[in-house]
């Protein structure tokens, strides 16, 4: 076994699913003010910001440079995987790493659009009066699309976790818990690994700035 997931690749991992489930939970169950949605919003809103720098700057494993492919490459795998004979990857297999990219993008477009949503009743986001109300109408509409396309992105992604778990008897739960997986060639590149520390740093720093413009604006 050899290490491939940091401890903040992790964290986030699962923090980030805990937090997309909280704020369904929230925003349909008990909470009239949207006040447990709202804080469930402005930290995935800092947490994805963190992991999108920590793809630039973070380790190896999590940097977008090493799991981002051309479109192409993407295509011959699921190729091969259609045809049962896809390669196995160390770190995210090129169909997978586009996966991410794009949850995490629309996760931020779900957060970003939340700021300036509103429900003509009570809760709205705190810089709605920044902008039109056509604006706001729409991001609101943008706000439950993304939610919806969210969805979906979850069920195709969970369903590729199963497939490989299950059918190809990849353990990519357990690597995503405790960071490991079989090593699979002498020639695979060895992972440099960030500090923990490192991105509880940047995470902090976008909480600082935040923090200073919902004081400022809100």
């Amino acid at each position: 076994m050899v290490k491939v997931w940091d401890l903040f690749v992790r964290l986030s991992h699962w923090l980030i699913v805990l937090l997309v489930i909280s704020a369904w939970l929230s925003a349909h169950y008990g909470d009239v003010e949207y006040k447990w949605h709202t804080w469930n919003g402005y930290t995935v809103f800092v947490l994805v910001l963190t992991r999108l720098i920590w793809g630039i700057v973070g380790s190896t494993s999590a940097r977008f440079s090493q799991f981002l492919t051309f479109p192409k490459t993407v295509l011959f795998y699921l190729l091969d995987l259609v045809k049962g004979k896809s390669t196995n990857y160390l770190g995210h297999n090129p169909a997978g790493g586009w996966m991410v990219i794009v949850i995490l993008f629309v996760l931020l477009a779900q957060a970003i659009t939340g700021l300036f949503s509103s429900d003509d009743i009570i809760n709205e986001g705190p810089f709605v009066y920044y902008v039109s109300g056509d604006v706001v109408a729409l991001m609101t509409g943008w706000h439950h699309f993304f939610f919806d396309l969210l969805i979906v992105l979850i069920l195709l992604h969970i369903s590729a976790v199963l497939y490989h778990q299950i059918i190809k008897k990849e353990k990519l739960i357990m690597a995503m818990i405790h960071g490991r997986k079989p090593f699979i060639s002498k020639h695979e590149p060895p992972f440099v690994f960030r500090p923990f520390y490192f991105a509880v740093l940047i995470f902090l720093i976008i909480v600082f700035i935040f923090w200073i413009l919902l004081r400022t604006y809100s």
